[in-house]
């Protein structure tokens, strides 16, 4: 009994390799889990990075037309991804987001620098040709350029508080963008006949907007 009790304590190999088997398990297990979790957040960067450059692009383009000097319409088109996500703007923000590799919620958010003028379905006009339309229909003056505005409080006061409340509401509830639609983006400009001679000149005023709507 007692040789078998000598014989055990002596033989410390198994114990020995058992232990070591463990920790190159574990070892190896470490190294798995790090692979794939440096995997996931390779890919979540890579991902974000994608949609702050999609954000970046869009206010890039927006703020372009800024620069304009004439009434202008260009296009942009979102890029395909094999991954959904979503697009929303607002008069301050473009707000790019998607699912990352864990279902977490990645977002890319860039401030225009410009402040441009979202339209859906609802608005009382659509771009440049839409609201010269709806002036002369209203204000009896298109506001062109050959036809500038003359009641000029009036129609500065309705521009005002249209572009206030699409402000006030897009801050809470933002337009969503269709990916798969292009999107419009429009400089157009208002004249005012400020000195009433029925034309427009350099002594007058005039109003500028960016619009956007697909």
């Amino acid at each position: 009994m007692v040789g078998h009790m000598l014989r055990f304590i002596k033989d410390d190999k198994g114990i020995m390799g058992l232990t070591l088997s463990q920790i190159g398990l574990i070892i190896a297990t470490g190294i798995l889990i790090a692979a794939v979790f440096s995997l996931i957040f390779l890919n979540d960067w890579q991902r974000n990075a994608e949609l702050k450059n999609i954000a970046t692009s869009f206010s890039f383009m927006v703020e372009g037309m800024d620069t304009r000097f004439f009434e202008n319409t260009t296009t942009f088109r979102f890029p395909d991804k094999e991954y959904y996500y979503n697009v929303s703007v607002s008069t301050e923000y473009i707000v790019v987001s998607a699912k990352g590799f864990l279902d977490n919620d990645l977002s890319a958010k860039e401030r225009f620098l410009v402040r441009p003028w979202p339209q859906s379905n609802d608005s009382p006009w659509i771009g440049a040709t839409g609201l010269h339309n709806f002036l002369k229909n209203n204000f009896g003056n298109s506001g062109n350029i050959s036809d500038p505005i003359k009641n000029v409080d009036a129609v500065k006061v309705y521009l005002s508080i249209e572009l206030e409340g699409v402000s006030t509401s897009l801050a809470s509830n933002p337009l969503y963008i269709f990916t798969n639609k292009i999107v419009y983006i429009n400089k157009a400009y208002v004249y005012y006949d400020n000195d009433g001679n029925g034309v427009w000149d350099e002594d007058d005023e005039k109003q500028d907007f960016i619009f956007l709507y697909q």
